[in-house]
């Protein structure tokens, strides 16, 4: 018992002097960061966090690797022999359930808890703060523990000798170094997006993704970005201890379709205070174009609107004065249409000079209609319920029809309304005391995204659509 308490002594004053310099003393050599990781970003430009404004993107700079850790980690002890690692999740569970869940004796578990308690809550946890746990095997005692809410919020202890012999867990919440990085990356989409991402050296994936979905609303839909599209991303990655944390924020993007007839889209982030209202910050296009959500969304996003509803008008074709009972949306063939709100499909089919036709049922008494697809979506049928966005058929000229376009219209208890007499989605401009702030902003932005190297196109893109008329005119159902 003598023999393995003095080695436990022995590992424990093996811990205290890196401890001892890990608010501020380097790292031995060869020694790497433990900090909570989800990937790394490779040919990425360092910039300090002060320097990081939102309308001044940094100038370039010579590539620079991660910065070496600085602060003594407890998995350093994973090569130690007489040290076993336990690591879990605390998943907002009493901190000492998570602990006797993780195989650690209840005295222990106390004793980590009664030392924690001396520098935070411990009866607040987040969902995914976690713990990693160093026991010495021979004695089984707890010498070493953190508890992380996060990347740079770490609470760290060791084993401290005391004056009568005996050695208590001294807990601190440790100070981690952290700076925020330039990231600029160019990607070929693959057959999966998330492992497209993940090869690029592009996590935390989810957040990544998340952002991406926001900055191409109403541009484009995740889940139509198909193979053989490409991307070019400039985005700023906090680093914690060397290491990268979290993505601080996505910053602009170029995205390419898959198919070469599609024309490619950027857009910028456009930041500032929180506070501001929405409008007046988030993404906008080189043309400074922000779309919104309306109530119900549009059946095709951004496209332009080339003929309105009108009860009198004088047909293109029959040249007899007949209500053009929708809205016509010009876009070439193979765009991707969308449900305008969540609903049902009442029929999917022939829609004599609608061509192929979708009508979807709604709350309300209200029935929208979708003419003139050249496509269903795979898998559409009668009885089937949608949600609004969600994919239905692509852009066609089927039916009596002189160009290819999207006729869309609204239904309310059988009789046609003016879909504009809806809420649809809109597009708002940059506000106009911001546009100066927006042009600078947009050609710093510009030249990071020229400057990083387009890859070839790969995968299978889609075929190319063919150019369309600016003659979208014919009549609904």
């Amino acid at each position: 018992m003598a023999l393995a308490l003095a080695g436990g002594v022995a590992l424990a004053a093996a811990i205290v002097l890196p401890f001892a310099l890990g608010a501020g003393g380097e790292t031995p050599p060869g020694v790497a960061s433990a900090a909570t990781v989800a990937g790394t970003a490779a040919a990425a430009e360092v910039v300090h966090a002060d320097s990081a404004g939102a309308d001044a993107a940094p100038e370039a700079a010579e590539e620079a690797p991660p910065a070496r850790p600085t602060v003594w980690r407890v998995s350093r002890l994973a090569d130690d022999p007489s040290v076993a690692l336990i690591d879990g999740v605390i998943a907002r569970r009493p901190l000492l359930s998570a602990l006797s869940a993780a195989g650690l004796p209840h005295g222990e578990a106390q004793r980590v808890a009664h030392s924690l308690d001396d520098v935070r809550d411990v009866d607040r946890f987040g969902q995914k703060d976690s713990f990693t746990i160093a026991r010495d095997k021979a004695t089984g005692r707890v010498v070493a523990y953190e508890i992380a809410s996060s990347p740079s919020d770490v609470w760290q202890a060791h084993e401290e000798a005391l004056a009568d012999g005996t050695s208590k867990l001294v807990a601190r919440k440790l100070d981690l170094p952290s700076e925020r990085v330039r990231v600029k990356k160019a990607l070929v989409v693959g057959s999966d997006l998330r492992a497209s991402f993940t090869e690029a050296g592009l996590a935390p994936v989810e957040d990544m993704l998340s952002m991406l979905d926001d900055a191409l609303e109403g541009h484009a839909e995740l889940a139509d970005i198909r193979a053989g599209a490409r991307l070019r991303l400039v985005a700023t990655q906090e680093r914690v201890d060397g290491a990268s944390a979290r993505w601080a924020s996505l910053d602009a993007v170029e995205y390419f379709p898959a198919s070469s007839s599609a024309p490619p889209v950027r857009v910028y982030y456009l930041g500032g205070d929180d506070d501001r209202p929405r409008e007046r910050r988030g993404w906008f296009d080189s043309r400074g174009r922000q779309p919104y959500h309306g109530g119900w969304r549009s059946p095709v996003p951004l496209a332009r609107i080339a003929s309105r509803f009108n009860p009198h008008r004088m047909h293109p074709v029959l040249h007899v004065v007949m209500p053009h009972n929708g809205v016509d949306f010009a876009s070439p063939v193979g765009a991707p249409v969308y449900a305008t709100a969540s609903g049902v499909v009442q029929s999917a089919g022939n829609g004599g000079p609608c061509g192929n036709m979708v009508e979807i049922a709604h709350p309300g008494g209200i029935t929208s209609v979708y003419c003139h697809l050249s496509r269903f979506a795979a898998g559409l049928h009668p009885g089937q319920h949608v949600e609004g966005r969600q994919l239905i058929a692509y852009v066609g000229q089927t039916g009596r029809v002189t160009g290819p376009h999207l006729h869309f219209g609204i239904k309310k208890n059988g009789v046609f309304i003016d879909p504009m007499t809806l809420r649809l989605d809109g597009v708002r401009v940059v506000p106009r005391g911001r546009r100066e702030e927006f042009d600078r902003l947009r050609t710093a932005l510009d030249g990071e995204l020229d400057s990083i190297p387009l890859p070839a196109p790969g995968g299978a893109a889609a075929p190319d659509a063919p150019e369309s008329s600016e003659t979208f005119f014919e009549e609904a159902p």
